[in-house]
């Protein structure tokens, strides 16, 4: 509530007679006016003197999330009630474009924003401008995602997106008297309106380690390290539906406890903050460099960091919902839950759900394998054979000890299946196996991988 100045204006420029107060579900453009002032007031963000259109911008996001909130937790209530199978689309790439414009023209408010923002001394059009397109994706991939998350929120599915909150993106290009010259984006230079960080949704996700073998023969995934998978929120409403998605976002970092508080206080500083540096690491970035060893690890690193902790979450949340009194069957898994894999960086969703049902539920091989099988779905964008992934096993050894297990065995069911099924394709057996036996560079092929283990293949 700034103090009039003799041309009716506050101090931060806005008419006096737009009084900053909360009217967070109006459709009314004096009353969204006001709202936005109450933003612009009470938000901590920017000094209070100044009203200009970057305070503008955040100040009017923060009023459309606020009836984007009503939605999204009425969507969240709703879909918890009744537990129908829900849809949970799993992709390293997004590409939103800017939310603003697509909130409000999807809740059928544009023009009451740009009426309020008039009364506010700024156009709509400029204040769009301001925005910063959230970098989480490069292209077609991307769009693709953005556009399955918009069309399953107005279709009023029940339906999740997963991906990495990537600090720097890919690039941004800048054109100099040299040429091209790439440049970390800067879109959470300050920070995301439309993002809710859930401090209770953080689930811990292993590299590295060994894998133990206990007294009754079952085994388990152990030392290494551990980083911790902190959930954000965005909202993604459907068109003129109150049905509003949640695409969430996982950002690794280390905990206080991760400190080597003895070696920072001896002068060792890396050293003392080194899982804290390797944290920020996985998701600084989206698609690092991978010619050396360290950058192949850190995009592995990345797609295990996205499947692992979506996983542990979509399991915490089909236990929560659990009708009656007793626990819920894994038989069900299936009937609840659907996992789409947007191209293969994705596919160590397929090793880790057999390692969550078997190593944590105490699952059977079959039994687990028959709910993986039924639970995941893939989309494949490419049959060519040098674009299509494939990892190092060496490095996957590396870091995912129990993975490479539990692949090696699916390759060997696989093959032994074919051999006593179709023995005219033993000839062919070498091509479409999931693990490339070639002595001189043997890889794991993830799109095999993904055909072997999905129920469905969409192209």
């Amino acid at each position: 509530m700034g103090t009039e100045n003799s041309n009716g204006f506050s101090k931060h420029g806005i008419p006096s007679e737009i009084k900053a107060e909360a009217h967070p579900l109006s459709e009314k453009p004096t009353e969204i006016a006001s709202n936005i002032n109450y933003h612009a007031q009470y938000g901590p963000h920017f000094s209070p003197l100044k009203f200009e259109p970057e305070q503008a911008f955040y100040a009017t996001a923060e009023s459309v999330r606020d009836r984007l909130i009503q939605q999204w937790n009425e969507t969240y209530v709703h879909f918890h009630k009744n537990d129908p199978k829900q849809t949970y689309y799993l992709s390293m790439e997004y590409l939103q474009g800017r939310a603003l414009t697509n909130a409000i023209g999807n809740l059928n408010i544009h023009d009451a924003y740009a009426d309020a923002l008039s009364k506010l001394g700024h156009q709509l059009e400029e204040i769009v401008e301001q925005e910063k397109d959230a970098a989480l994706g490069n292209g077609g991939l991307g769009r693709l995602a953005s556009c399955f998350l918009d069309s399953m929120a107005t279709l009023n599915l029940p339906a999740w997106g997963y991906g990495l909150r990537y600090r720097y993106g890919l690039f941004k290009q800048q054109i100099t008297k040299e040429g091209q010259e790439e440049l970390a984006e800067d879109w959470l230079e300050k920070f995301s309106p439309w993002e809710i960080v859930r401090h209770d949704v953080v689930f811990p996700v292993r590299f590295f380690g060994q894998v133990q073998v206990n007294p009754d023969g079952s085994r388990k995934w152990v030392g290494g390290e551990v980083i911790q998978a902190l959930a954000y929120d965005v909202p993604i409403p459907g068109y003129k539906t109150k049905n509003t998605i949640s695409l969430r976002l996982w950002e690794a970092k280390a905990t206080a406890g991760d400190v080597n508080l003895s070696q920072f206080n001896d002068g060792q500083y890396e050293s003392a903050l080194q899982l804290h540096s390797r944290a920020h690491q996985i998701c600084a970035v989206l698609y690092p460099g991978d010619t050396t060893e360290e950058g192949k690890l850190l995009r592995l690193k990345q797609q295990f960091f996205l499947c692992s902790a979506s996983l542990q979450d979509i399991i915490a949340r089909f236990k929560e919902r659990k009708a009656g009194s007793g626990p819920r069957q894994w038989s069900e898994f299936p009937s609840k839950v659907a996992v789409q894999l947007n191209d293969t960086h994705p596919t160590l969703a397929i090793p880790e759900l057999m390692r969550l049902l078997m190593d944590d539920e105490s699952l059977g091989w079959d039994e687990a394998w028959d709910v993986t099988n039924r639970t995941i779905a893939y989309t494949n964008h490419t049959v060519l054979p040098e674009a299509l992934e494939k990892w190092s096993q060496p490095v996957m050894w590396k870091l995912l000890p129990r993975h490479m297990e539990i692949i090696t065995e699916i390759d060997k069911r696989f093959v032994d299946m074919i051999r006593s099924t179709r023995p005219d394709l033993e000839d062919k057996v070498d091509n479409i196996r999931i693990l490339d036996g070639n002595p001189q560079k043997p890889v794991v092929r993830m799109a095999n991988l993904c055909v072997v283990s999905s129920h469905t293949v969409n192209g």
